[in-house]
């Protein structure tokens, strides 16, 4: 595993925060549930002019806090990238915001959800072996999940690592 250093630039997303065990806790692989879906149609319900890139360009995330390898019961915070800011949802579900540039030390993690903290905490040991410090809240972002693989070996995330 290697890292690369990546400047992420700034961007517009709405975020929402979640009591999870696990990334798995947001995919009913047998309903096909999606919580993560759900709260994008609850966004674009509230913002229809609102608009989330599609793939390639999208861009969606976790976040952890600075320096921190999550274990059962995380508190994570979700954000989606749109075009805009669009109206926080008046529950409180979801609010706006922009975020700014970050310089990071990024890996790519094969495998299963429930693995993905052993990537952090892997990612952290290769970011303190390059001689650089955590700069802030760690990014976990997927690339292939339930949603279009069946078999959870073949899941991949990028870990990003915020450094200076």
């Amino acid at each position: 595993m290697e890292l690369e250093i990546r400047v992420i630039p700034e961007h517009i997303a709405y975020t929402a925060e979640y009591d999870v065990d696990c990334y798995d806790d947001f995919f009913d692989v047998s309903t096909g549930a999606n919580d993560l879906q759900d709260l994008e149609d609850l966004m674009h319900e509230d913002n229809p002019d609102v608009v989330v890139p599609e793939i390639p360009n999208d861009y969606n995330y976790f976040t952890h806090p600075a320096g921190e390898v999550p274990e059962g019961g995380m508190h994570v915070r979700y954000y989606d990238m749109v075009d805009r800011k669009g109206r926080d949802d008046s529950e409180g579900r979801y609010r706006f915001v922009t975020v700014p540039v970050v310089r990071a030390a990024v890996m790519i993690w094969k495998g299963p959800n429930r693995t993905i903290p052993k990537g952090i905490a892997r990612a952290f040991a290769l970011v303190k072996e390059a001689g650089f410090e955590i700069a802030g809240d760690t990014r976990v972002s997927a690339i292939h999940g339930p949603w279009d693989r069946e078999d959870e070996n073949e899941y991949l995330v990028e870990i990003q690592v915020p450094v200076k």
